[in-house]
């Protein structure tokens, strides 16, 4: 038997999740699958809420690594902030065509999770405050501007033809702000 670990239990719960989903996916049914008692878990987390947190986060900050670890490649400001809001909509585009039904569960659990979705957004805002020079205030207006090609909600939506030059449309207004 493999040692009980936080990430076994997150890799376990994931699988889980995928099959049954969040709500029917239960502490006793992990416990079950691990071959360990309910009781053991609470070593690691302190319920349930905490492990899907705790889980969600991962997928989230696994899915947003290339973007918080992008680097400039121009000395253009304006070049450099295009590319960057392309490769975060065309990443979270990407998340949803090659997984439907686990993008739909994180970003479900997600976006009903004030806390986790704070965090997310004001990360995404710093991002776009360092990349333009602009305040986080700013940022964040941006990341606001470009909600159609990033919330979930608009997912169904992204595979449209028009995608890209709504994009551009949209990031044109942005470099207005810009001059």
């Amino acid at each position: 038997m493999k040692k009980l670990t936080q990430e076994l239990i997150l890799d376990v719960t994931e699988q889980l999740i995928y099959e049954k989903g969040m709500n029917k996916t239960t502490l006793n049914d992990i416990a079950h699958h691990l071959g360990v008692s309910h009781p053991a878990l609470y070593k690691h987390f302190l319920n349930k809420e905490e492990l899907f947190q705790t889980l969600a986060l991962r997928w989230l900050e696994e899915t947003s690594r290339t973007l918080f670890d992008w680097e400039p490649n121009s000395f253009s400001i304006k070049d450099n902030l295009h590319d960057w809001l392309w490769l975060f909509v065309t990443s979270k585009k990407n998340l949803f065509e090659n997984d439907q039904k686990m993008f739909i569960l994180y970003t479900d659990y997600i976006e009903n999770n004030d806390k986790l979705i704070e965090s997310h957004l004001h990360k995404l805002a710093k991002k776009v405050s360092e990349i333009s020079g602009l305040n986080m205030e700013m940022g964040s207006a941006i990341i606001t501007t470009f909600t159609y090609f990033h919330n979930p909600y608009f997912a169904q939506r992204w595979h449209k033809t028009t995608y890209q030059k709504n994009f551009e449309n949209v990031y044109q207004l942005i470099c207005m702000q810009l001059d």
